[in-house]
């Protein structure tokens, strides 16, 4: 699954995961929104269109610094020494 991420231009509280989001953060920072509540926050003017990135999640056929990497670039903590199957659980859908 795939996980875009979009810079915003203005910030807001999410009330879905009670979390509070600045101007130029990227959103999401966990979990994936539904459709309609990006649509909702897109009506509202909360993203900045022109900056996103995507990034695929890992399974378990990357390796432990693929993983790692991803889990820098969502902003979710890990143990510098946890093995694969721990840092993939920190992974939620």
């Amino acid at each position: 699954m795939t996980m875009k991420r979009t810079k915003l231009a203005k910030g807001f509280f999410d009330t879905e995961t009670n979390l509070e989001y600045s101007a130029g953060d990227m959103y999401p920072r966990y979990l994936e929104p539904t459709p309609e509540r990006v649509a909702f926050l897109r009506e509202h003017g909360v993203f900045d269109e022109g900056i996103g990135e995507t990034f695929e999640k890992p399974t378990d056929k990357n390796t432990v610094d693929e993983i790692k990497g991803y889990l820098d670039q969502v902003g979710i903590e890990y143990d510098k020494a946890a093995k694969k199957a721990d840092l993939l659980a920190l992974i939620t859908d």
